[in-house]
């Protein structure tokens, strides 16, 4: 009886166990849906404060239909696996926002009114076998706008988070950011300025047709203050020139009290020196053509050294001289062709553009013990050095520049972001308004923006600042060229992408601009690619002496073939035939040590794969087998000292 009961027991309690073991798993699957812990060095799989702060304020229910071709995907395992981490993410954005995101998955098979809508939306579509492959999303909001992102590119993997957060956040403030323009670079009526408008000649910078086509703009006068304020979304100054004490005041307020602001301020601006005389049409050389702001920038915790251009022989463009005899093309070094390798890859502003083009860019430099945070944005090579603006008046002489060129092997920031905490350029207070000729004080103009000062910003500051305000000019980033009897304008240059981009990430909310480049989810095996990099290297260089022997040995041939016929001879000579002998067996011994090569390529890397598959799938499993036989044999001395103390 006592046997039977026994069993009894163990059969119930193995019922028992197993229950107890479905219903953890069902209600761990339902409880603890969004219950995650994120062990990856780059923590890819948790969101950032700003991205949840977002999806908290999210006012409107939003629509997310995200296409992904799943059955199709099954042929591109890494596509399906960066399909799964995109719908991962969706899930973990549709969690987080209290109800307020409906994300549908659409698998969008080839002939299905599913393939229709995701064509209608506007996504991409890759061919891959078995039919279209369609990866994208289109979210949409209760005003029924739509915002797409047309195919998840795996390249982009780590601005992931940001694309869709920015999506979100353009389908809750569906508002289009309004852009404010200050500054003495004429971009509304181009080079001639308001003379050639009022003449009928104005030729707009093309850079601000392409704002306009995203942004509302606003053309802002440097004499009305007033129209600095919260309206703006963003506040662009394009080459501030003489800035009165009161327009500082302005722009230094705006900045503290939250507005994002992006400054384009030229050590030398060769834009402004090339404009012609409103009266004469000629150019005016000479004249100071400065436009920094030292107090502001020093209030902000940098410093744009004055009278001084970074010049860079690495990044130097190539242009045409005729000075002394004929034409030659050489290194112009104030004028720089910028490549990726100098913009920053981690910031979303920067990190897909291929070239700007800029002249006489000025140094920025981070002030000792500022409070604030500088992060490079562009940057020089190490073959570059200041120089000064004075050779740049007049007519410079591209030979004279390079013989005075010196690189100090260090690094210019060009181009920035500062963030952080900042004090008013104003600590004692709003300038005096200033009082035009024959006016009394109560007319006095321009005034300051009313309200109080704020002397310390309570949020960190934004803004961006470049060191350069030619790169906006038209003749340093686009081409025009005639077709079909029109004007066509082809960029040569990602200078408006630039702005754009800049305008476009300063415009979004705090937590948007905060965003950074996450890491991906797929690393490579760097010591493996190492080696076999290695190794193929070893292997071309093998190659090209084998290359080599090949074009000698032919040439020696053909002179024997020569000798030959001028002998009339047409069977080969015994000098002809140790020669081929002698090129079969360099050829034979070097086929031979190029496998060798690509071996000991293999072995290597086999081996490295091995012991790496080795740690992954036995060595752990085997820790953690070792780790639980351990905790068993401790809880069984422990039961067995707890039954012989009682």
């Amino acid at each position: 009886m006592k046997t039977g009961s026994k069993a009894f027991l163990t059969g119930t309690g193995l019922i028992a166990a197993f229950a107890i073991f479905f219903a953890v798993n069902i209600l761990s699957n339902q409880g603890l849906r969004n219950a995650r812990v994120d062990l990856t060095e780059a923590r890819l799989y948790t969101l950032s404060d700003g991205t949840r702060n977002v999806l908290k304020q999210i006012p409107e229910p939003i629509t997310l239909r995200f296409f992904f071709s799943e059955k199709l995907a099954s042929a591109a395992p890494q596509l399906r696996q960066y399909g799964l981490r995109v719908r991962e993410l969706l899930e973990r954005y549709a969690a987080l926002a209290d109800g307020k995101i409906r994300l549908e998955v659409i698998d969008p098979e080839p002939f299905t009114e599913a393939e229709d809508r995701a064509v209608q939306a506007g996504l991409q579509a890759a061919n891959l076998p078995g039919g279209q492959f369609y990866f994208g999303l289109v979210g949409s909001n209760t005003l029924d706008q739509q915002q797409t992102i047309p195919f998840f590119q795996a390249e982009k993997e780590q601005f992931l988070e940001y694309d869709l957060t920015k999506l979100i956040y353009g389908l809750s403030n569906p508002t289009k950011p309004v852009v404010g323009i200050l500054g003495s670079l004429p971009l509304e009526y181009g080079p001639g300025g308001i003379m050639a408008a009022m003449r009928g000649q104005s030729q707009p910078y093309l850079i601000l047709d392409q704002i306009k086509q995203f942004f509302e703009v606003k053309m802002l006068e440097a004499s009305k203050p007033e129209e600095i304020n919260d309206k703006l979304s963003v506040l662009i100054l394009a080459h501030p020139k003489d800035l009165s004490p009161q327009a500082q005041y302005a722009i230094d307020q705006y900045v503290l009290k939250g507005g994002r602001l992006i400054v384009f301020a030229d050590p030398y601006s060769e834009t402004m020196a090339a404009m012609p005389n409103p009266m004469t049409g000629q150019p005016m050389p000479g004249g100071e053509q400065s436009s920094l702001l030292p107090d502001l920038f020093k209030a902000w915790g940098v410093e744009v050294e004055a009278d001084k251009y970074v010049a860079d022989l690495a990044l130097a463009q190539r242009v045409q001289t005729g000075r002394s005899g004929p034409a030659a093309v050489v290194d112009y070094l104030p004028w720089l062709a910028i490549s990726s390798e100098q913009m920053s890859r981690d910031d979303v502003v920067t990190a897909e553009l291929t070239q700007i083009n800029t002249a006489s860019m000025g140094s920025i430099r981070r002030i000792d013990g500022a409070s604030t945070t500088v992060t490079p944005l562009i940057t020089s090579s190490n073959q570059a050095m200041l120089m000064d603006t004075a050779d740049l008046k007049g007519d410079p002489n591209p030979q004279v520049l390079a013989e005075k060129f010196k690189p100090t092997g260090e690094t210019y920031v060009l181009a920035a972001r500062i963030s952080g905490p900042a004090k008013t350029a104003f600590p004692d207070g709003a300038p005096a308004p200033e009082k035009k000729e024959g006016e009394e004080n109560k007319d006095a103009a321009p005034a300051v923006p009313a309200g109080e000062q704020v002397k310390e910003s309570s949020k960190p500051i934004n803004v961006l600042l470049v060191a350069d305000a030619d790169l906006l000019d038209d003749r340093f980033w686009v081409r025009s060229q005639q077709m079909f009897g029109q004007n066509m304008y082809v960029p040569i240059a990602a200078n408006a992408d630039f702005l754009i981009n800049a305008i476009d990430n300063m415009s979004g909310s705090g937590d948007l601009i905060g965003l950074r480049s996450r890491g991906r989810s797929q690393r490579p095996f760097e010591v493996i690619d190492n080696l076999r990099r290695q190794a193929e290297q070893q292997f071309l260089a093998r190659q090209r002496q084998l290359e080599q022997k090949l074009e000698d040995t032919q040439k020696k041939l053909a002179d024997l073939q020569s000798k030959t016929q001028e002998q009339s001879n047409a069977l080969l000579t015994a000098e002809q035939q140790a020669a081929l002998d002698t090129f079969r067996d360099e050829l034979l011994q070097t086929r031979r040590e190029l496998r060798g090569v690509q071996r000991e390529l293999n072995r290597d890397i086999e081996g490295l794969q091995t012991l790496v598959k080795f740690i992954n799938i036995g060595l752990m499993p085997l820790l953690a087998a070792l780790v639980a036989i351990g905790l068993s044999i401790a809880w069984r001395r422990r039961r067995a000292r707890r039954v012989a103390e009682i």
